[in-house]
Formats: C-alpha cells, sequence, structure tokens
C-alpha cells in the first residue's frame, strides 16, 4: 500500500454498481462499514459485482487493501445519497456473528488508510462524526458493528496515530488490543434479488438486497400505492396474501415476464407477504434466513420477518398487518 498517494495493494474496478463521478459534490469525510463476515478482496469483488451495493475500498483480515470504486466515483454503499455522492466507504472484514469484532490488522489498516485519505484529501485530522462517519449514521443499521461500539475509540485514536506520524510528527503509538482470532473465510452468498408491480407504475426497479439499482437512493421497493405483484429470487419460496383471492400458492421461481408462475400475485392489491430461505451449503455459508419487512399505504414498516418468525413478537408467521402494502425491503442475514 501507497499511503502517500493512496494507491491500494490491488485495484480491481468494479465493472457495475456504482456512479460515475459525484454529480459536482466534492468529498468532506470518510464512513467506516465492516462487512459482517469475513471477505477477502476477490469476495467482495465478487459480491459487490453482482449485489447492487459497493465500497471504494475492502480491508481484509490480514490488512491488505482493495480497491473496487475510484475515489472520484459515487459507491453504493451508505442507503443514503448524501453521503454516498461526498463519503470516501472503506468496508472491514470481520468475525462473521455479532459483537462484529475486527482482527487487529484489518483494523490497523483501515485506521491507516483512513488517515491516508484525510490527509490526501485535506479533511483534517480524523475526528468521529467530523469528518469519520460510521455507516448508522447515515441510515438504520448495526454497521459498522463494533468499530462504533466497543472498538470506536481504538480505532480513531489509530487514525490520529497515523495521520500525525504522517504528518511527521512523532505520536505516541495507541494501546493494542489483544489480536482477535480471525476465522477462515466463508463463501459468499448472493444477496436477493426482487421487485415489485405496483397500482401506480407498473414494475419498479430491481432491487438487489436493500439497494435500489434504479439509483433512487431508497433501501426499499415500492412507490406509496398498492404492490400487486411480487417477484423474488433466491433459493426458497414466497407468498402473498390478497384482496382478491387471500393466500396465493408459493412462488420459487422469479420471472416478471410471467404473471402465472414466476412471480405472486393476481393484481390486486397486496396484503401479506410469507417468505423462507433455503440454506443450500450451511458447512460453507453458515446457516441463512431471509430478513423481510412491509409498509402499509400511508404508514410506516412494521417489525421485519426473519422466515417464518416475526421479531416483534406477534406470532404470525407473514409480514403484513390486514392493509394494502405498498412497501418491501428484503436482504440475507446470518440465522
Amino acid at each position: 500500500m501507497d499511503w502517500e498517494n493512496v494507491q491500494a495493494d490491488e485495484y480491481r474496478k468494479l465493472p457495475r454498481n456504482y456512479t460515475a463521478g459525484r454529480q459536482g459534490r466534492r468529498i468532506t469525510g470518510i464512513t467506516v462499514h465492516h462487512m459482517a463476515g469475513n471477505l477477502s478482496i476477490d469476495g467482495c469483488y465478487s459480491l459487490w459485482s453482482h449485489s447492487g451495493t459497493s465500497a471504494h475500498y475492502a480491508v481484509q483480515a490480514d490488512g491488505r487493501i482493495g480497491q473496487m470504486v475510484d475515489d472520484a466515483d459515487t459507491a453504493w454503499a451508505c442507503g443514503n445519497w448524501e453521503a454516498n455522492l461526498t463519503t470516501i466507504s472503506v468496508e472491514h472484514a470481520n468475525n462473521g456473528s455479532s459483537p462484529w469484532t475486527v482482527g487487529e490488522a484489518a483494523l490497523d489498516a483501515g485506521a491507516h488508510l483512513v488517515a491516508a485519505l484525510c490527509r490526501y484529501y485535506g479533511l483534517g485530522r480524523p475526528e468521529w462524526m467530523s469528518n469519520v462517519f460510521p455507516h448508522r449514521h447515515w441510515s438504520a443499521t448495526a454497521c459498522p458493528g463494533e468499530l462504533y461500539g466497543s472498538q470506536k475509540h481504538e480505532y480513531i485514536d489509530r487514525c490520529k496515530y497515523w495521520y500525525d506520524k504522517m504528518a511527521g510528527g512523532s505520536p505516541s503509538e495507541p494501546e493494542r488490543s489483544a489480536p482477535a482470532p480471525v476465522p477462515s473465510p466463508k463463501t459468499v452468498v448472493d444477496e436477493i434479488r426482487y421487485c415489485v408491480r405496483t397500482e401506480a407504475n407498473g414494475w419498479l426497479a430491481e432491487m438487489v438486497g436493500l439497494s435500489d439499482t434504479g439509483g433512487s437512493g431508497d433501501d426499499y421497493a415500492g412507490d406509496g400505492s398498492p404492490i400487486l405483484y411480487l417477484a423474488m429470487d433466491f433459493p426458497g419460496w414466497y407468498q402473498v396474501r390478497t384482496e382478491g383471492q387471500g393466500w396465493l400458492p408459493k412462488v420459487s421461481r422469479y420471472d416478471v415476464g410471467d404473471l402465472e408462475d414466476g412471480c405472486a400475485g393476481d393484481g390486486t392489491p397486496i396484503t401479506g407477504v410469507r417468505c423462507y430461505y433455503e440454506t443450500q451449503d450451511p458447512d460453507a455459508t453458515g446457516w441463512k434466513v431471509i430478513e423481510y419487512a412491509v409498509a402499509n399505504v400511508g404508514g410506516g414498516f412494521l417489525s421485519p420477518m426473519r422466515d417464518l418468525s416475526d421479531t416483534g413478537g406477534s406470532g404470525d408467521d407473514f409480514a403484513g398487518n390486514g392493509g394494502r402494502v405498498s412497501a418491501i425491503r428484503a436482504r440475507v442475514a446470518d440465522a
């Protein structure tokens, strides 16, 4: 890694899933993310090439850094378009489950990268909520895990240390926590693809996880009007309840051109959604679920479902409360 010129160990520009340029905006900060897993640079490249999400940099567990979106371009990372336009996103490998701890090598390399970027773009000495932001500042998410939890102070202290050292100072090295064990990388699971046909606008742009491929910045599919058809692509099945016929048969295909077997719906408003994820290779990926939630016309999102379990404690095995569904969001999650 060339820290002075911010040249990554590996440069692998994504073929898609970012926006060229920054719409005239300048870089004003860095957004810190965690991968919610121990992905390599290759794993991130593969995932971001197809998932509808991306970040500028990926820091793998051994501290090696890859760049996949140019700094001058806009990564689809923050769930907030303003943040995407004005910040550089840095992803860090970590363990694959809560509490999402980042190992020593990745933490140190990520902090060094943040310091280098702050110097290169004249952002000043790194400070949380001034020029360095946790992902969850911009949108509702647990990201970046312990980097803004138990490792919050260690991380920013390390950023400041490297910033001062690069500026020619002789700072005292910050205390280092005991190295966290680095888990073996797991196979990347493709994110869920889905789209909806609404009463007002027909089929909307495809969603990949919580990212809108149409570039709206929304983390859900919907336009505020009733959803009439739902199409989803993931290993498992999905099912909808409609005003016209109640619960319709389960669907396992994804084809918006086939209203009979390629999607779920009957042309009347959907009032409930039920999904189940079938993990294909748990030894390689760990057990997975589909986490999904719906919102009704004129209302906010209801409690998320995890497969057939309601996190809100209602005991229902589906998302919905009888109202007309106007939005849905879905993603793959660890079981």
